[in-house]
């Protein structure tokens, strides 16, 4: 993980030093405009990895999945600018060995979800918002920004079972949660082929400010006996590479 975040500072910088030596060249063109942005990608999972047996209460995705999405942007002044995105990572994600369900809902699931529904079943969005600063110079466009958004890491899950045991009712049930808040930092790169159109290069890093948790909860005869839990903030912390087309009015 330091590797892979090592390497997107370090792109980070040299474009941004790139960027630093045009800023002043009288040949920018910095009128007011819009652009709207459609890219994919690679999206790569950050999460820590941790030796605490809790951990396997929460569930899981694949390491590096596919991502696409949508980005709107409004430079409404020389130097800085406004932006919305929209992604979609694709995957199938794991279910903890604690989430139990019956026989009949992992029959309704494996229907609805993997057949009826997909592959929509497998998109899990995040939509953020934030500023950008402006560093252009003819054909190049380097966009730096800083936002906020809300992203769907796993989904959220309840299940409880309950069962007779040494005369006593025993009861277990589970819960978890994977919708974080997070701070999104990236870069676009925007290489103009035409008057209105434009290839991208688009950068950018999420780290979740809220912890995803799960949580399995024991009772006796109604009384609680056994509570285990696990939290972590690193559950949706990714990197973004994508590069796409975008168009400019």
């Amino acid at each position: 993980m330091k590797i892979k975040l090592i390497l997107f500072l370090f792109i980070c910088m040299g474009t941004l030093s790139y960027a630093q030596q045009t800023q002043n060249s009288p040949s920018n063109n910095r009128e007011k405009k819009w652009l709207i942005d459609v890219t994919a990608g690679t999206n790569i999972d950050l999460i820590h990895s941790s030796s605490n047996p809790e951990s396997k209460l929460l569930g899981s995705r694949p390491d590096v999945v596919p991502v696409f999405g949508s980005r709107v942007t409004w430079l409404f002044s020389n130097q800085t600018g406004v932006y919305a995105k929209l992604r979609f990572n694709l995957y199938k994600s794991k279910r903890s060995e604690y989430n139990q369900q019956g026989i009949i809902e992992e029959v309704l699931e494996t229907i609805f979800l993997d057949h009826i529904f997909f592959p929509v079943s497998r998109l899990y969005p995040s939509l953020d918002a934030g500023i950008i600063y402006r560093f252009e110079q003819d054909r190049w466009k380097i966009h730096p920004g800083i936002g906020f958004g809300v992203m769907s890491y796993l989904p959220d899950s309840e299940s409880s079972r309950t069962r007779k045991e040494n005369n006593s009712e025993l009861s277990v049930s589970y819960k978890q949660h994977a919708l974080p808040i997070f701070l999104n930092m990236g870069l676009s790169t925007r290489y103009s082929i035409s008057r209105i159109s434009s290839l991208i290069l688009d950068i950018n890093f999420q780290q979740p400010l809220q912890k995803s948790y799960a949580e399995l909860i024991t009772h006796t005869d109604g009384v609680e006996t056994d509570r285990k839990s696990y939290r972590t903030s690193t559950a949706g912390r990714n990197l973004n590479i994508s590069i796409g087309y975008g168009i400019t009015f």
